[in-house]
């Protein structure tokens, strides 16, 4: 058969168009695979505690090192307090990003990156922490509890910002009102900070490995 009887006896193809979604993740190829890294950021952090927690008694798990510092449940509630402080400013935020039009990164802005380099762990400089979140629960399975709802509902807020320019609506921060940060530089804030007390938890087992060494000695 020759190319061309080939060609006229072939079933007709119907011509393959993409889907809106399929439109968007091509056009925010770059985005996507940032959003996607600070969520695998937040699923790493729930699973580093859990590493870190594993074998732990309820007294090393509650214990404050010092009267001022804080012990693991209350280093978590922290982390609660503080995801469920941002998310419904960028929950809200999202709902009015608009669609990415090109395959561009997503900015995080100078201000917040600074932040991050600070709250980066090994830490050096210290914050005064705001009433609002203050540790408030000192019963480690009640915290752990509130700490994975809080991990679950930051990671589903971050699915809702797929194919937007987060980078172009900004919150005003719920615990500093003076400052604002862009919708992405914010949820990379809260990554880093969740990085920072899980260094900090690592430091309190460090210390009490130590200390129980000596003890037994």
């Amino acid at each position: 058969m020759s190319t061309l009887a080939k060609l006229t006896s072939s079933t007709p193809q119907s011509p393959k168009f993409l889907g809106p979604m399929q439109v968007r993740s091509t056009l925010a190829r770059i985005a996507a695979e940032q959003l996607e890294a600070v969520q695998n950021e937040v699923e790493s952090a729930t699973q580093k505690a859990k590493s870190l927690i594993a074998g732990r008694s309820e007294i090393d798990l509650t214990t404050r090192l010092e009267p001022a510092s804080w012990s693991v449940a209350e280093c978590l509630d922290h982390l609660t307090q503080t995801t469920n402080a941002f998310v419904p400013a960028i929950t809200s935020a999202i709902v009015t990003a608009p669609q990415l039009t090109m395959n561009r990164p997503l900015k995080t802005g100078a201000l917040t990156k600074l932040l991050i380099q600070n709250l980066e762990p090994p830490y050096r400089l210290r914050f005064n922490v705001l009433a609002p979140l203050v540790p408030r629960q000192q019963d480690f399975y009640l915290a752990w509890s509130a700490f994975e709802d809080s991990q679950a509902q930051l990671k589903k807020t971050m699915q809702s910002a797929s194919g937007l320019a987060i980078d172009e609506v900004s919150i005003e921060s719920p615990v500093y009102a003076r400052l604002s940060y862009n919708v992405y530089g914010a949820l990379r804030m809260l990554t880093a900070h969740e990085r920072r007390h899980l260094w900090q938890i690592e430091q309190i087992f460090k210390t009490l490995d130590g200390t129980q060494a000596y003890n037994a000695s």
